[in-house]
């Protein structure tokens, strides 16, 4: 049998209410995309091993964050026992991004190369600073900060797992 790639969108938080609501902590920008009757998975802990396997019944803003509601946990307690695991969801099933936007579990442990073929190191970290993400590369305990601009990032080949950049020359 075929193995689904998961992938974590969010992490399950405090209870909500009294009828089997639980907050999410989502750092998928989709996460409202999500149909009633789709199928989720709860991790075991801080890890990609399904706990439980959930269907959605309903999800929905509450301030700030989210709530979500499972087919099967009707009350307080039966959340209860999900908070701190991670919301997986397979990779196949996520909604597709526009050219040249990428998830960050795509980006996350590929090669970086300059435009020369050096090899500069492994995608560790990928940092949100609001006008471009920052991609933090690490080589031999060494740190190289890369900004995601269209004058930096070159190439990125998701089949080789492989990013093309071309390095600004400092003055």
């Amino acid at each position: 049998m075929d193995e689904k790639k998961l992938i974590r969108i969010a992490r399950l938080g405090e209870p909500f209410g009294i009828r089997g609501g639980i907050k999410i902590y989502s750092f998928y920008d989709f996460i409202l995309n999500l149909k009633k009757g789709q199928k989720l998975y709860i991790s075991e802990g801080d890890t990609e091993i399904v706990k439980k396997e959930v269907i959605l019944e309903n999800i929905h803003t509450h301030g700030k964050g989210y709530v979500i509601y499972f087919e099967g946990f009707k009350d307080r307690n039966n959340v209860e026992k999900l908070r701190g695991n991670w919301l997986l969801l397979e990779e196949d099933v996520l909604f597709p991004l526009p050219e040249g936007q990428f998830y960050t579990f795509q980006i996350l442990g590929i090669s970086v190369y300059d435009s020369n073929g050096e090899f500069l190191g492994i995608v560790k970290e990928i940092i949100e600073t609001g006008s471009n993400d920052v991609f933090v590369v690490e080589n031999q305990g060494k740190e190289l900060l890369l900004p995601f601009i269209k004058d930096v990032v070159k190439e990125v080949d998701l089949k080789e797992k492989r990013i093309i950049v071309e390095l600004i020359q400092e003055l």
